[in-house]
């Protein structure tokens, strides 16, 4: 049975024009389909499930509030104005950084396409003009120093230091572990800088699955990272990319691996692969991992001691760019905080904050960073922390600020099921040396011959 949901707009895999597309439930799943005036029409699965399904999940969405201050006009539209154009719909909510496209690895998944020509790298003044433009353009979101591999620079924990000092409170390295697993006094130093947080490349608990996503053997090589991070007391989000056929078997012994690692693991945050970048072959429905897949899977490789009904979307709309929740670990099993309880209206992040990309602000400073004892100032707004029911505060702080594990996912757009309503309420963005701010899923955007929608400079 075939059953129209909506209308919205997409783009065509091979010229990058923004063309009709319509939301159709059909055969028990949700497609995007769109047609090209020149090259034709393009059907890609974007949901397993029901169109109630679908819907249901979407819910308890709500519109969000747009940046502060917007840096570029409305001429051509999206997605071809950014950044951030006044058309946005939400502010930033992980703000991420390339200090360097130069990168030890060349992982045949990387969307980045790290390490090819040209080899920029900016310069602390330019950092420092971009942290400038951060603050006064989206205020003070959560970020994610990226690259390449940032690790390369030896200047990296000045850099860390200079955002702490200009007054970014939350700042994590997007690693692919290699140096922090052999450099501690260098892992120190980005302790020591204010470093919140080590964002670990983490595909499996097998070689064979790095061989086949990074191209090398990898596995030691993260556990010898995060057995420094225990000592060094920075927390840890792995970060899992998860392939069809490759390592979506592994998701329930990654989440028994990161249980064997509370306190340091604070997350587990999947990414389903997304076909840009190196990896920009035309796929499949059977290639397509979706939101449900990895809830299902998460349920069902843990033997039900995780449940779907502890997975929650975002508060924010499209709320079908992402999910998640919170957990404890208690006698051996990971027990649900309760998102509705805290969180209210169905949504993960909680009730932190007024709006959407404050509530996931809130969500990330506040667990995703190494715990502290019970009675300690955790800040950030944590509703939850002080209300006069919880008689049993201390134990409860110990127990999400310790012992906490959030699990959370979030499947990038790529150029055959990107779609432009969902992308003007992104919240995860990329800050370039030309202060710009552009959402990941139009700045990394290929098309079917490899050409970027914003190329790097």
């Amino acid at each position: 049975m075939r059953e129209f949901l909506s209308d919205t707009v997409s783009l065509c895999p091979e010229c990058l024009q923004r063309i009709p597309a319509r939301r159709i439930a059909e055969d028990g799943n949700i497609y995007l389909e769109k047609a090209c005036p020149e090259h034709g029409s393009f059907r890609v699965l974007i949901w397993r499930g029901d169109g109630k399904d679908y819907l249901d999940w979407g819910q308890h969405s709500q519109e969000a509030v747009g940046p502060l201050r917007s840096l570029t006009e409305t001429d051509r539209g999206c997605p071809y104005d950014c950044g951030l154009c006044p058309e946005h719909k939400a502010n930033t909510c992980t703000l991420i950084i390339e200090v360097t496209q130069n990168c030890n690895l060349r992982c045949p998944v990387c969307f980045a396409s790290a390490g090819e020509a040209p080899n920029y790298e900016p310069s602390p003044e330019t950092i420092r003009d971009i942290y400038q433009t951060v603050l006064e353009t989206v205020g003070t979101p959560a970020v994610q120093l990226s690259g390449g591999e940032p690790t390369l620079r030896d200047d990296l924990p000045q850099l860390i230091a200079l955002g702490r000092q200009m007054g970014l409170g939350h700042i994590m390295v997007n690693t692919n572990g290699i140096r922090i697993a052999g450099d501690r006094e260098y892992l120190q130093r980005l302790v020591d800088s204010g470093a919140g947080i080590i964002y670990l490349q983490f595909d499996g608990v097998t070689d064979q699955t790095y061989q086949y996503t990074r191209g090398t053997s990898l596995f030691q090589h993260k556990i010898e990272a995060i057995r420094n991070c225990a000592e060094a007391k920075i927390g840890v989000i792995l970060v899992p990319t998860l392939v069809a056929g490759i390592n979506d078997r592994e998701i329930g012994d990654i989440i028994q691996f990161a249980k064997q690692w509370i306190p340091t693991v604070k997350g587990v945050h999947f990414q389903p692969i997304s076909y840009f970048g190196r990896y920009p072959k035309v796929p499949r429905d059977e290639d397509r991992i979706t939101i449900p897949d990895v809830i299902q899977a998460l349920v069902e490789q843990t033997r039900g001691e995780l449940k779907e009904k502890d997975f929650l979307p975002r508060r924010s709309k499209d709320s079908h760019c992402a999910f998640g929740s919170l957990f404890t670990l208690r006698e051996g099993k990971l027990q649900s905080i309760g998102s509705r309880k805290f969180g209210g209206e169905g949504s993960w992040e909680g009730r932190f904050a007024k709006t959407p990309w404050e509530a996931a602000r809130s969500f990330m400073k506040l667990h995703w960073r190494y715990g502290e004892e019970p009675g300690s100032s955790l800040g950030y707004g944590c509703r939850a922390c002080t209300e006069p029911e919880l008689s049993f505060q201390d134990d409860f702080l110990k127990q999400i600020t310790t012992y906490g594990l959030t699990i959370t996912g979030m499947p990038f757009q790529d150029v055959w099921n990107i779609d432009l309503e969902r992308l003007k309420r992104c919240c995860t963005h990329i800050a370039t040396p030309d202060r710009r701010i552009i959402p990941l899923c139009a700045y990394y955007l290929t098309s079917l011959s490899g050409e970027r929608l914003y190329p790097p400079l």
